[in-house]
């Protein structure tokens, strides 16, 4: 962790927990010891059948001991589910998404012995089987592997079966993810609605404050603006993925300016993009905001003529200011 950035030690929701720790005696010790105290507090009891630790593959096997002998706990190797996800270091693996997999297959299979029509197969595609994997596609992005086996078992199931083998398909699932006005059925095409939420995590990562978002800016944008940030090797998936979608998005936002506490380069306050794009200077790591321009309510004209790209300074001299203190842009 950064250790600039906020430490995270647990993660918490119902009667789930999961404790990050190192795995130095003393600290396990501690930790025993707030699990004991929970217990003669609460008269709950921890299920250490249940309970597992993980660790990095090439972790010592005297750390793997010394753990395991302290906290009376089982190792577990490989992926571990959390409300509904799988978490993974590294590339995601097909295995990994076999439970929803599994999950669709087992649906389709207690409906196959009933008769339905295609009108009767496409509400329960639309209302049921594409809402089983919308959990896990907001928080995790399977493989194209992983979307298209789904897809298939739902069209193979669409078009059905007959002496167990599959009828013929009449319209490619392209073609059916069509609304019923433009030609298709209606369903969502997966590999759309997980571009959808990848372009949401983006949207949340800059418009609202939270721990997640915290966590990556204190890890990769300790200097610079995510905007000017590009995708290097060795860091996360999840933050690929921002990178690779943040210009498409960036399109879509533009911001108000309240007290001036965005980005005078890099956010798009003036309707143009960043300003940064049309400098002739390297602002990667130019932090300044837009009331860093201000000089008693007004535009500081000089600074402007200084530093301002000179082909937008006419709009930027142009656009009123109204001080809000109280809000941020």
């Amino acid at each position: 962790m950064e250790r600039r950035g906020p430490q995270v030690n647990h993660l918490s929701f119902a009667d789930d927990i999961i404790l990050f720790t190192s795995g130095r005696q003393k600290t396990l010790q501690l930790v025993m010891q707030t699990l004991n105290a929970y217990e003669e507090t609460s008269g709950q009891l921890v299920n250490k059948e249940k309970s597992h630790f993980l660790i990095h593959s090439s972790t010592f096997t005297s750390t793997r001991d010394r753990i395991k002998r302290v906290t009376g706990f089982k190792h577990k190797e490989g992926v571990t589910t959390y409300l509904g996800c799988p978490l993974f270091a590294g590339r995601p693996r097909i295995i990994y998404f076999s439970d929803l997999i599994n999950k669709v297959l087992h649906r389709i299979t207690g409906w196959q012995v009933k008769i339905l029509s295609y009108r009767g197969k496409a509400v329960l595609i639309k209302h049921v089987l594409q809402s089983l994997p919308i959990h896990l596609l907001s928080a995790v992005t399977p493989l194209v592997t992983v979307l298209k086996q789904i897809q298939g078992i739902i069209a193979d199931f669409f078009w059905g079966w007959r002496n167990e083998k599959k009828k013929y398909h009449w319209s490619s699932w392209k073609n059916l993810s069509f609304p019923v006005e433009e030609g298709g059925i209606g369903v969502r095409n997966l590999t759309d609605v997980c571009r959808a939420f990848q372009y949401k995590q983006w949207w949340v990562f800059r418009s609202k404050q939270s721990l997640w978002g915290d966590f990556l800016k204190a890890k990769y944008c300790q200097r610079s603006n995510p905007i000017s940030k590009k995708w290097d090797t060795g860091e996360s998936l999840t933050w690929k993925h921002l990178m690779h979608n943040k210009q498409k998005v960036e399109e879509n936002i533009q911001w108000k300016i309240n007290n001036g506490s965005c980005s005078f380069w890099w956010d798009n306050w003036l309707g143009v993009g960043p300003l940064a794009r049309l400098s002739g200077h390297s602002n990667r790591l130019n932090n300044k905001k837009v009331a860093d321009f201000w000089l008693d309510g007004q535009w500081n004209y000089r600074m402007l003529i200084q530093q301002a790209p000179s082909c937008q300074l006419a709009n930027i001299l142009a656009m009123e200011i109204h001080i809000q203190q109280d809000r941020p842009d």
